[in-house]
């Protein structure tokens, strides 16, 4: 680039001095014809050469830019480890790491910067990496405001829309993955109060997904949908609990039992494709085996109504999640009292415990509510009486409240579900 600008500097230097020649030569009397020919010759020789050049070199800089080659969304081995935003983001108060958060999201998208289209969807991609993250922050009472998501957001539409102009055809992954990026943000940000349409994950084409991040983001998100579609029909609210799911369900018809289990079968064989692509990440894991075992596990309620034969793969799943994520809390605790003197646990890091404490809640609840007898992770026998849960030093040790708002509607539940089974 510097050597480019040296020759143009040096060519527009040359045609200033022809020019000053050619002026200075019309000025002498005695100058001939054709020596003014010969220096305006040159001089209209130079300004070609000069316009070429800056064509030549724009046409190439254009080119450059445009260039896809090497971008990590077109590799299908393609594999981050979300523990490494874990260990970027160290922060123990939550407006530190959000404001940390929000920087390194925005600093990928600055518009002084100049980006290529390899660097550009690279930076998508990152965001579409630390998507699944978010949640954690928009939970927090101080929490990145969703107003700065929207806004970043904004910005990365902005930069693929004019990247479009120069390059159309490298652009439809570029554009695609963006529009899961939105589509699972309003996801995310659906309440009962937020006006949100999760149905743009619908519209996605993820067929063209060929890294295997992509294509689990898009695929589990897509099946959160259709176990959001099914447990709505069941107990008619957005966000109900797995015990409200099911105590709703004994009392619907047949119509919208049969609708529900058809909208389980489509979360089952999402939550599959996602298990599919998700190779040795083991956070993911824990995302994607939790999701899918409540999946399962309403098909099996559901079919059970339907008069059709019942299995246990929901229990398979769910302890592979529960071991994920005991393996990952521990990767990470080891981790972190060589970063941090205090050894005060990061946000991401409560937060993960809390999701790790989330599923092992949800197994027992999972259990109780069909009477089972507890088993571990390892599917071996726990408690056979529910009464002696609440003395075991798991029950107890799970934060009350939960900062992360995730263990609080179980934990009550589960306290429910043991006042049952002792009135019976």
């Amino acid at each position: 680039m510097r050597r480019r600008k040296l020759w143009l500097n040096i060519i527009a230097f040359a045609i200033v001095l022809i020019c000053s020649a050619g002026l200075g030569t019309a000025m002498t009397a005695d100058s001939s014809n054709e020596l003014m020919i010969a220096v305006i010759s040159l001089g209209v020789a130079l300004i070609a050469l000069y316009i070429s050049l800056r064509t030549f070199y724009s046409i190439d800089e254009v080119n450059a830019i445009s260039r896809m080659d090497g971008n990590v969304m077109e590799n299908p081995r393609y594999h981050p480890i979300i523990l490494r935003a874990v260990f970027r983001f160290p922060q123990s108060d939550v407006k530190e790491i959000c404001d940390a958060f929000m920087d390194y999201m925005n600093s990928m998208f600055d518009k002084k910067k100049k980006q290529s289209g390899a660097h550009l969807a690279d930076n998508v991609q990152e965001v579409a990496d630390l998507l699944v993250l978010i949640p954690y922050f928009i939970k927090g009472e101080s929490a990145i405001q969703r107003e700065q998501v929207s806004s970043l957001l904004k910005t990365i539409r902005y930069q693929v829309d004019n990247f479009k102009e120069i390059s159309d055809g490298s652009c439809k992954l570029l554009e695609e993955t963006v529009n899961l990026i939105e589509a699972v943000f309003a996801y995310q940000k659906m309440s009962s109060k937020d006006e949100s349409n999760p149905t743009k994950l619908l519209e996605i084409r993820g067929s063209i997904f060929i890294n295997p991040v992509t294509s689990v983001l898009y695929y589990d998100y897509l099946g959160l949908y259709f176990l959001r579609r099914a447990t709505s029909i069941l107990s008619k609210k957005l966000s109900p609990t797995l015990k409200e799911v099911i105590d709703s369900g004994k009392n619907c018809s047949a119509d919208d039992r049969s609708m529900a289990l058809v909208y389980c079968n489509k979360a089952s064989e999402s939550f599959m494709h996602a298990k599919e692509n998700v190779g040795e990440d083991m956070i993911w894991t824990g995302y994607i085996c939790f999701n899918l075992s409540r999946a399962e596990y309403l098909q099996q309620f559901l079919g059970k109504s339907f008069g059709e034969s019942s299995d246990t793969k929901w229990e398979l799943h769910i302890n592979e999640s529960i071991r994920s994520w005991i393996t990952s809390n521990k990767m990470i605790a080891e981790h972190f009292p060589s970063k941090d003197q205090n050894n005060d646990p990061s946000w991401l890091q409560r937060a993960f415990v809390s999701e790790e404490n989330f599923v092992r809640l949800t197994k027992v609840c999972m259990q109780m509510m069909i009477q089972q007898p507890l088993t571990d992770y390892n599917g071996n026998s726990w408690l056979k009486d529910y009464s002696e849960l609440a003395e075991t030093p798991f029950f107890k040790n799970v934060p009350k409240p939960d900062s992360m708002k995730l263990t609080d509607r179980i934990v009550a539940d589960i306290k429910e579900l043991i006042t049952q089974s002792l009135a019976t």
